[in-house]
């Protein structure tokens, strides 16, 4: 992670984009992951049914490594976007696309698209996956900026016909508890795999990749292995401008298995694994109170309960990321 620049002293061409922290799914059962080039760091993650778990979080830090892409100095105007004093991107300040890793900065609006949410009142618990810690000590939830869509595409092979509809409905429930606006972005062919780059130039254009929703199986997700009912990972990134840590993209994994169960309350019963995932993507952690959604085993809660909602609520609350 990068350190906020100095905005009064640093000169502008020396201020460039954080490498993404890539944050990604994996197991509860103790697995070995080779330390180079990243280190690893394990958190607490998830579980849908007893007998059907969801993955374990595994937090990737970029250690430092190049891999082949080095990043620019870019000139930014004082909200750190590339711009011209009319707000014109000026794409020729950067290497090609296929030569970064990261998207042209600072493409959202100036202020949140919509109002920031109240955090109900609660005495239901909730907890975030990751966490920076403000001047004051307290901690600060790592989310992704309200002042541009979390977009997501579909993929739907092996999926339901109604697939796209089911995960459009859950994302309207995630964006009227959170404030975010979460974007339909159609579908896609991008296969299920971890992890997943954060910027796909020749696929998704110029941006941050969308969100990838879609079955798999642990054929194609080794990470699905072992009862493991569904894997949601994220990655997060350093806006140098003000040092804060947001989340730019990510992915959610549903196993082929969920198909093959009953309905639940009325609707399918890979919905609340669909919603937990969508949880933890936009940055929910697991709770201990078996009584909501987000605890690792479900109990039978196929909706959002109260600590949820009000987790969701706090997680829409966060700054917006200009230079990213």
């Amino acid at each position: 992670m990068t350190t906020a620049p100095d905005l009064a002293t640093e000169p502008l061409a020396d201020r460039t984009p954080a490498r993404p922290d890539h944050v990604w799914p994996h197991h509860v059962r103790p697995i070995h992951i080779r330390p180079d080039p990243v280190r690893s760091t394990r958190v607490r993650s998830a579980a849908v049914r007893p007998g059907l778990r969801t993955a374990l979080s595994l937090v990737l830090v970029a250690a430092g490594v190049a891999q082949g892409v080095s990043h620019p100095q870019v000139v930014r105007d004082a909200l750190g976007t590339v711009a011209d004093a009319t707000g014109v991107h000026l794409p020729g300040r950067l290497p090609a696309p296929e030569d970064r890793d990261f998207p042209t900065p600072g493409v959202e609006a100036p202020a949140r698209l919509l109002a920031a949410p109240l955090v109900p009142s609660s005495d239901a618990t909730f907890a975030f996956n990751h966490t920076d810690t403000a001047p004051d000590g307290a901690a600060i939830p790592v989310s992704w900026s309200p002042c541009r869509p979390l977009t997501y595409v579909v993929d739907p092979a092996s999926a339901p016909p109604d697939f796209a509809e089911r995960v459009r409905a859950v994302a309207h429930e995630v964006e009227a508890a959170s404030g975010l606006v979460l974007a339909d972005d159609g579908t896609t062919t991008e296969p299920a795999t971890l992890p997943r780059a954060a910027f796909q130039h020749a696929r998704y254009g110029d941006r941050w990749a969308p969100v990838l929703v879609r079955f798999a199986d642990e054929t194609a997700t080794p990470a699905l292995a072992g009862g493991v009912a569904g894997v949601a990972g994220q990655t997060m990134s350093t806006d140098p401008t003000t040092g804060t840590r947001h989340l730019v993209s990510g992915a959610v994994f549903l196993d082929t298995e969920l198909l093959s169960w009953p309905d639940h309350d009325g609707e399918p019963a890979y919905l609340g694994t669909l919603r937990h995932e969508f949880g933890h993507l936009v940055g929910l952690g697991h709770v201990d109170d078996p009584t909501q959604l987000m605890h690792p085993v479900n109990q039978g809660q196929g909706a959002f309960q109260a600590g949820d909602l009000a987790g969701l609520a706090a997680l829409g609350r966060g700054p917006c990321a200009p230079g990213l």
